[in-house]
């Protein structure tokens, strides 16, 4: 048989509050009528209602320590196979009747469906909200896009996506989830927007960085390089005698800021790079150039 204590999350020294609000967690997340797509739930119910039959209070933990249970119902209960009559009995009456003269664990689901009782002693219940995950790249992320989304159901849901999202951020979708029981409204469809990793730019703040490597032309001389941004190539002036880790802001082109129409810049950090090849001519005239024009750049 099945331990009660570990199907409850408790332990023996665990007082009948923590119990019976430990009960009423896992009875409220698996009870087959609010979880009716979940799988597995009506198994899982079933296991919750007899261990805390067990150990409920005190004297239902005494009789239990010493054996002195059913044991025939309790491992039948235990077992994956549909609610025997007992079960279905105590399923409808605490579904549909809230039987005033039943005992005192009655109290716990009545709770669950205050408020979603219909007419006839039928049930209202709001269908469950339904999570979907959609990935964007960073380009998306700061301008915004318009996407489509294919719900559970089979229908297209059109989502719009705002600018400067945030990674993991929900968008909430009103009665597009789940449908209800009864007169009970759809749940809600929530779709999870999680950013792509760019390899080109890293986010710091509202700024974007990217790395840039200039020749010993480039950086001694100066000149104008083609950089990439979020909206395409630009036009970058590197000024002479950049060193690499220098930074270069393009303004505006990093990240959104609040919920206005302004932006972060973008920063672009050069780093020299010699050049693979270097030749006897090259290596004799930076030798004689040193030489003749000395320094010591870990004392600048």
């Amino acid at each position: 048989m099945k331990n009660p204590y570990e199907i409850l999350g408790v332990t023996k020294n665990t007082t009948d509050d923590e119990i019976k609000n430990a009960y009423r967690i896992l009875a409220k997340k698996y009870h087959p009528d609010l979880n009716p797509t979940k799988k597995g739930a009506e198994q899982k119910f079933k296991e919750i209602s007899v261990a805390y039959k067990l150990i409920k209070n005190k004297e239902a933990r005494e009789k239990f320590e010493k054996g002195s249970y059913d044991e025939k119902f309790t491992e039948a209960s235990f077992r994956s196979e549909p609610f025997n009559s007992e079960f279905q009995e105590s399923r409808r009456r605490y579904t549909y009747h809230f039987d005033e003269n039943s005992d005192a664990d009655d109290d716990l689901f009545k709770s669950f469906f205050s408020g979603t009782r219909g007419n006839g002693g039928g049930i209202d219940i709001r269908g469950q909200d339904h999570l979907y995950s959609m990935e964007i790249d960073l380009r998306d992320a700061i301008r915004g896009t318009e996407r489509e989304i294919m719900l559970t159901e089979g229908k297209k849901l059109k989502v719009k996506i705002p600018a400067g999202i945030n990674n993991k951020e929900k968008l909430r979708f009103k009665h597009q989830g789940g449908l209800g029981i009864g007169k009970g409204k759809p749940g809600d469809a929530f779709v999870e927007i999680v950013i792509t990793p760019s390899s080109t730019f890293k986010i710091n703040g509202s700024n974007l960085e990217i790395e840039v490597p200039l020749s010993l032309d480039e950086a001694i001389n100066g000149s104008k390089i083609k950089v990439p941004t979020i909206d395409g190539i630009v036009m970058l002036t590197v000024p002479p005698g950049v060193n690499t880790g220098t930074k270069i802001r393009i303004k505006e082109k990093g990240m959104p800021i609040g919920k206005g129409n302004d932006y972060g810049d973008q920063i672009v950090i050069v780093r020299v790079v010699l050049p693979k090849n270097m030749d006897a001519e090259f290596r004799e005239f930076i030798k004689n150039w040193s030489k003749n024009h000395p320094y010591n750049p870990r004392e600048i």
